[in-house]
């Protein structure tokens, strides 16, 4: 049987994350899940957490985590997918665009906003897949969805092809492809993505990642003693410890009132994300205050 937990992969261009998904899965075994933690556009490179085992269970809570993206924007054109995997339908003029133009109108998208995704994306349109409805030449009229950009800046000059690099560190569910639209249009031009690379989710850096190169040379026990432990994941979570007792009492599924000392905060808030680490489980939790205090409540636990 394949051990629990989680691998850093190094998606390159050209392959889906579904395809990553699917040669782990053929190395751990068809029986054991293996499911990635927040998808990357098949045309972008970089870093693709993949779950294994149990801690499947965990992914809507790993993906609350912050992602890091480079990427480079291309000034005056405009592509059916907002990339420069589609087809220009658009040219404007982008020289009157200063660099100071540019990191003042960034600073606008900073903090919560509502943002329109891709008509070329996963989004889901009445049991369908936006970029199914294009391809099959339906209208298609996204909703805005709530994002967070914690931050985004400029850090290279403009190109004579009118390119630059921007970082974005942002929230699960934002599109760069949209950030990149809508840049263009600030700045009375248009703009799409011309390259792509997510260099980091939490703490987990790009640098650490496994290629599909290297894991498809593994011996399916090879790739199996790669897969990292459940518990590495944790620094990343406001994390307490319980003793036996609160830890049977999380595991029939009851609440905890009298919340274990803090061994560590993490990188997000704990209203997102709460975990008690036991003996033999993993809890994450829902957090309810209470006056002078709070109450956590499993939502999902992972026997180790």
């Amino acid at each position: 049987m394949c051990k629990s937990g989680f691998l850093l992969i190094n998606k390159p261009k050209g392959i889906s994350s579904a395809a990553c998904v699917a040669l782990l899965k053929e190395k751990v075994g068809r029986k054991t899940k293996v499911g990635h933690a927040g998808t990357l556009d098949v045309p972008a490179f970089g870093l693709l957490i993949l779950l294994v085992g149990k801690m499947t269970r965990a992914s809507s809570y790993v993906m609350e985590l912050p992602k890091k993206y480079i990427t480079t924007i291309k000034l005056g054109e405009q592509t059916d997918t907002d990339d420069a995997s589609g087809r220009v339908i658009g040219t404007a003029e982008w020289r009157h665009i200063k660099e100071s133009d540019i990191d003042s109108t960034l600073l606008s998208f900073l903090g919560h906003r509502l943002q329109v995704p891709p008509n070329v994306s996963a989004v889901s349109v009445k049991g369908s897949r936006a970029y199914e409805l294009v391809r099959a030449n339906k209208k298609v009229l996204l909703q805005p969805k709530a994002v967070f950009i914690q931050s985004i800046k400029r850090i290279s000059p403009i190109t004579e092809e009118g390119k630059f690099i921007m970082e974005v560190v942002c929230s699960k569910g934002t599109y760069i492809r949209s950030l990149a639209r809508d840049l263009g249009s600030k700045l009375a031009s248009l703009a799409h993505v011309a390259f792509l690379e997510r260099t980091e989710i939490g703490s987990f850096k790009l640098q650490d990642a496994l290629s599909l190169d290297f894991i498809k040379q593994l011996s399916n026990e090879a790739a199996k003693e790669m897969i990292i432990p459940p518990q590495e994941m944790l620094k990343n979570f406001c994390t307490c410890e319980a003793n036996e007792t609160e830890e049977d009492r999380l595991l029939n599924g009851q609440e905890l009132t009298n919340i274990p000392g803090i061994k560590w905060w993490g990188i997000i808030e704990p209203s997102k994300a709460f975990v008690v680490k036991g003996y033999r489980t993993i809890s994450f939790c829902n957090i309810r205050w209470l006056n002078g205090g709070c109450a956590i409540k499993p939502d999902t636990n992972i026997v180790l």
